[in-house]
Formats: C-alpha cells, structure tokens, sequence
C-alpha cells in the first residue's frame, strides 16, 4: 500500500508562503520614503493613529496611545512586519509566527472597525477578516512542515527540546 501525499498540509505551507509575500510588500510601504504612508515620518504616524480613536470599537485608548509614541510603535511595525515576512517566507517559528499575526489583525481590525465596515451602503469589510482567517489556519492546521525550516528544526532539535520546539515548529508527521 503507498503512502498517499499530505496535500493538505503543502497547501498551507504554500498560503504561509503567500501571506510572507504579502507582509514582504507591506515593508515597502513602511520603508520607501515617498511612500505615503511612510512610518518613520512621525507627523504622519501619529495623525494616522490618532484618527483611529473614532472608529475603534474597542474606544479611542490605544489608538490615542499609540498616537503618544509614534517613533516607538513606528519601530515596532516594522520590525514586527520584517519578522513575519522573513517568518512566513522562510518557514522559521511559522507557529508564533501565526500567533503574533493573528494578534496583529485583531488589534488593527478592531482599531479599524468603523472606518472598514461601513454599515448601511458599503459591501467592503476589509482584508483584516481574511488574514485572521489565515493565520487560524496555519496555526491550527500545522504549517511549517513542507518547504520550511521549522521542518528541519523539529528533526534536529525537537527530539531533545521537544517543549520548545512544539512552540516554534509543528512535529514531524502531526498537524
């Protein structure tokens, strides 16, 4: 009898792929300075953030903390954002990988709650929904052993550090 192949965890692993593509084009935004939405400009950064305390569902405190400290959280996006790029490019800790961008998208589709979900004549509800949605998927479906070097982590190490390494790599063979 043959083995039959693991086609579902090959496509997560080619959507952990893809979504590292998507959080690689976000760089550009935050480091190209004619961007217009360029993060290290700290006018921008806190007007931006600042205009997020009225469509918050979850009230205007974190956006208008945020808004405090726009340096701070600019360098924190953006070293948040080359780390779940490289993350999910490379397949390296795809599991907290999956968890910090699951927690990403909560926080920015409840900061952003109003200014998405336009009730009464709009239809657009934003990418936020969709990338929760992947990253639920990758993190409960067992991305990161196909194309990854998580793979190559659990084989190596995750005999020996099996507690951590089920953290940062899904074992062998399991999902």
């Amino acid at each position: 009898m043959t083995a039959v192949p693991d086609r579902s965890g090959r496509a997560l692993d080619v959507l952990r792929i893809l979504l590292g593509v998507i959080w690689g084009a976000n760089l550009l935004f935050i480091f190209l300075p004619q961007s217009a939405a360029n993060y290290w400009n700290p006018t921008f950064f806190s007007s931006t953030a600042y205009s997020y305390a009225f469509s918050s569902v979850i009230g205007p405190g974190l956006p208008n903390f945020v808004a405090a400290y726009p340096m701070f959280f600019a360098s924190l996006i953006a070293i948040g954002s080359t780390y779940l790029a490289v993350a999910f490019l490379l397949g390296i800790t795809t599991r907290l990988a999956s968890l910090l961008g699951l927690i990403a998208s909560v926080l920015l589709l409840l900061t952003q709650w109003n200014g998405i979900f336009v009730w009464g004549w709009g239809t657009d509800v934003g990418a936020q929904p969709l990338y929760i949605a992947i990253c639920l998927a990758l993190l409960v479906g067992g991305a990161g052993r196909y194309w990854a070097l998580d793979a190559w982590i659990w084989k190596s190490v995750g005999a020996r550090l099996s507690s951590l390494a089920r953290w940062i790599a899904v074992p062998s063979g399991s999902g």
